[in-house]
């Protein structure tokens, strides 16, 4: 059902051939006094990377607060704070796990002159193997558009692997894709590891 409780803690470090970097996502459900899981959601995630030329570190913070409809619909107030500075944004969310499958993301837009719009996915497919193992395949999309300068940012992360109890290792793929009428590629490809707390 679209109303589970949504409760995970995870860490996770990479590293590729181009970036090294380490990723923290909390969900959690807020209770009222009488520790009733309430439709407000919490949502953390923070992601720094650097190269392996000693560049400045890439450093991003996502803090939501959402409003849970039982069909899974939602609404959202996102604060994101980047290297270039703060920005809140306000939109619509979506959450939906059954088994083995997750869902989670959200259309939101800046609230400040520029007027981005991200639309961000995050896909998680768990099926088990065994009483202890299990597959463990993730893919994230994540295109911001920002309608002033017709400038797109595209981002595509993928995690394949096996999951033994709280652990999961394995390939990991990170994608971006920037510009106008021409984009400009990139990509780091290498390996994953992460605990779910």
């Amino acid at each position: 059902m679209a109303n589970t409780v949504l409760n995970a803690q995870s860490v996770e470090i990479y590293a590729g051939h181009k970036r090294v970097g380490i990723d923290l996502m909390w969900f959690k459900n807020f209770k009222n006094p009488k520790n009733e899981t309430t439709p407000f959601l919490f949502f953390s995630r923070n992601r720094a990377n650097t190269d392996y030329q000693n560049s400045p570190t890439a450093f991003g913070s996502t803090n939501a607060v959402s409003y849970n409809f039982k069909n899974g619909l939602g609404i959202v107030g996102v604060a994101s704070l980047l290297n270039a500075g703060f920005t809140p944004k306000v939109g619509i969310q979506y959450y939906q796990q059954k088994g083995n499958f997750m869902f989670f993301g959200w259309l939101v837009t800046d609230v400040k002159k520029e007027n981005n719009v991200d639309l961000f996915g995050l896909f998680r497919y768990q099926p088990a193997i065994n009483p202890q193992w299990k597959g463990f395949f993730q893919a994230e999309v994540f295109p911001v558009y920002n309608p002033k300068n017709q400038f797109w940012s595209l981002t595509q992360r993928f995690r394949l692997g096996a999951k033994y109890h709280a652990w999961a290792g394995g390939a990991m793929l990170d994608f971006n894709q920037s510009g106008k009428s021409t984009l400009t590629h990139t990509q780091n490809v290498g390996a994953f590891i992460r605990y779910d707390f």
